[in-house]
């Protein structure tokens, strides 16, 4: 019964739920203010030190915020406009890659969009939020789809374009770099994904992940997750 539980949520969902913890976070670290010991001059809220901020990556080293920053933040806007962008690229895909996959994806296309932002160097504004990723989601499905049927899946690429111009440009104050990497990264990880499975199943959507991989999945993110945990915490004494 709980294996047919698990298998019931969908991915989407617990990225959703995942964003709007890390909203709450957000809120309750604003009600901090901490002052690190390798910068005591300055003293922020505990959630400024959650978002990328490059020099501090840069001069300090610290990259836990290359993983932090993906879902911490205290803007409502933003966490609202990513968890309504994860719930309808759900429902606008024919295809649902599953839980390992999906998180594979997100987290390697998020990352690799915070890694994009640092190249625009230390005083590039600091930055937060899960957007990265889920452009990377999209190119992934927008290109696996691509791939395998040789078609342009309208729906994805239209939502695709609305929302990486509307968010990406539109609104001010956003790393519409993080946007770009991550989408990079999903267009990168369609076609793999593809290269990978044709053989093995049809559809790739509702073929399960070896034990073995979905354990290797779980633990990277549980050992990436308290490494950041153990070096945030370090870093704010």
């Amino acid at each position: 019964m709980n294996k047919l539980r698990w298998s019931a949520i969908r991915p989407a969902w617990l990225l959703a739920f995942l964003i709007f913890l890390g909203w709450i976070i957000g809120i309750g670290g604003d009600q901090f203010t901490v002052c690190p010991q390798l910068l005591p001059s300055i003293c922020r809220s505990a959630t400024y030190f959650m978002a990328q901020n490059n020099a501090i990556v840069f001069y300090f080293r610290q990259y836990y915020q290359l993983f932090s920053s993906i879902f911490v933040t205290d803007s409502p806007f933003d966490a609202g406009f990513n968890v309504i962008a994860v719930l309808i690229i759900d429902r606008l895909s024919e295809d649902t890659l599953n839980k390992s996959r999906y998180f594979l994806i997100f987290f390697f296309t998020a990352i690799l969009g915070n890694l994009l932002t640092l190249t625009r160097g230390p005083n590039y504004p600091a930055s937060a939020g899960a957007s990265g990723g889920i452009f990377g989601i999209i190119a992934a499905i927008f290109s696996y789809s691509w791939d395998k049927e040789h078609r342009i899946e309208a729906s994805t690429l239209i939502f695709f374009l609305f929302v990486f111009a509307g968010s990406s440009f539109l609104i001010p104050d956003v790393n519409w770099v993080a946007h770009l990497g991550g989408a990079i990264g999903g267009f990168v990880c369609g076609p793999l994904l593809y290269i990978n499975l044709k053989d093995k199943q049809s559809d790739f959507a509702v073929s399960e992940s070896s034990s073995l991989t979905n354990f290797a999945t779980g633990a990277l993110i549980i050992a990436v997750t308290i490494l950041s945990i153990i070096q945030f915490g370090l870093f704010l004494r």
